[in-house]
């Protein structure tokens, strides 16, 4: 059963950076950002940085420091972002039952024309939640679940030919992040010395998932199974009818984001414009942008803007209103 607003809010997103970038935050990170020092992951291979937001969620920049020795879903990927999380209210292990009921519920929308189960025919379960934890600079020790989806490259409604819609591999489903200690210990959003930005932001309004649109009936199906919310139709672009599509969702601290929290969610659609067929052609199919949502000084100050006017900096959003 889904609803037309989900329980299930945004989690973090994962931003690849070089080397470079990583030890020199290019201006439209430093600039924007209280970017605050993470650590070396258990394995060794990489470390990250952060940006907390007030709404609870963040951003983790991610740098590789030696050939990945975990993470192997993220290895192939290019700088850039790649991939994002959710978090419920529920435990991992009760989220992983509810997700998977739907996902394996019967396919059908009442038109006569089945595609699949409640996955939409792409081949995506998800693996047993994954215990973690790392222990912060202070000593305190903070813990958590992951779980990450499994895919099936020979369920019927998947992009075909692989190596063309997922190049780099199958990042095209979010992964879930559950604490098991206190949230705050990992997303210290109360803290406003780390959650306060120079460019205002409190907080990810919406990830932008960009699909083939011959497949957007299946990614609906799917994203609703994932979420658990209604999809939501807003029309197309150009003669593509019904392919932008979005998914309400709440927010680990709606205070924060009061001015938009009918605007929250995922928003899942078929290639714009030339950008957007450059964008799935080489990264493939999955996360495309974030918009994070700041305050307006004014009634009539609206705006939309990107960090930075090409590459990386070019998808992420400063969505101002």
């Amino acid at each position: 059963m889904t609803e037309s607003v989900s329980e299930y809010s945004h989690d973090h997103v994962i931003l690849l950076l070089s080397t470079h970038d990583f030890e020199n935050l290019p201006a439209w990170l430093s600039d924007n950002f209280n970017v605050i020092e993470g650590g070396t992951h258990a394995g060794g291979s990489s470390r990250n940085k952060l940006i907390i937001f007030a709404d609870g969620t963040c951003i983790e920049l991610l740098n590789w420091i030696t050939e990945p020795k975990e993470f192997f879903d993220w290895a192939s990927k290019s700088p850039g972002l790649i991939d994002f999380a959710l978090t419920t209210p529920q435990t991992a292990q009760e989220t992983h039952a509810a997700v998977t009921k739907r996902l394996e519920s019967a396919g059908g929308d009442g038109d006569g024309d089945v595609d699949g189960d409640g996955d939409g025919g792409l081949g995506i379960r998800f693996k047993q939640p994954l215990f973690g934890g790392r222990k912060r600079k202070d000593g305190q020790q903070c813990e958590w679940y992951v779980t990450k989806p499994m895919v099936d490259n020979e369920a019927p409604n998947v992009p075909k030919p692989i190596d063309r819609y997922f190049p780099t591999g199958r990042l095209d489903t979010p992964f879930f992040c559950h604490d098991v200690t206190d949230r705050n210990l990992r997303v210290p959003s109360t803290d406003t010395s780390i959650s306060t930005h120079p460019c205002g932001a409190k907080g990810i309004m919406s990830v932008d998932v960009v699909v083939p649109e011959p497949r957007i009936k299946s990614y609906m199906k799917l994203y609703s199974s994932v979420t658990g919310a209604d999809a939501k139709v807003h029309g197309g672009f150009r003669y593509l009818p019904n392919t932008n599509v979005s998914f309400a969702l709440s927010s680990p601290n709606e205070k924060a984001m009061e001015g938009v929290k009918d605007r929250i969610g995922i928003e899942l659609h078929a290639p714009r414009d030339g950008e957007d067929e450059a964008w799935l052609k080489e990264r493939g199919v999955g996360i495309r942008e974030i918009r994070l949502y700041v305050p307006a000084a004014g009634e009539d100050e609206v705006d939309e803007r990107p960090l930075d006017s090409e590459g990386i900096g070019a998808s992420l959003v400063l969505v101002v209103q």
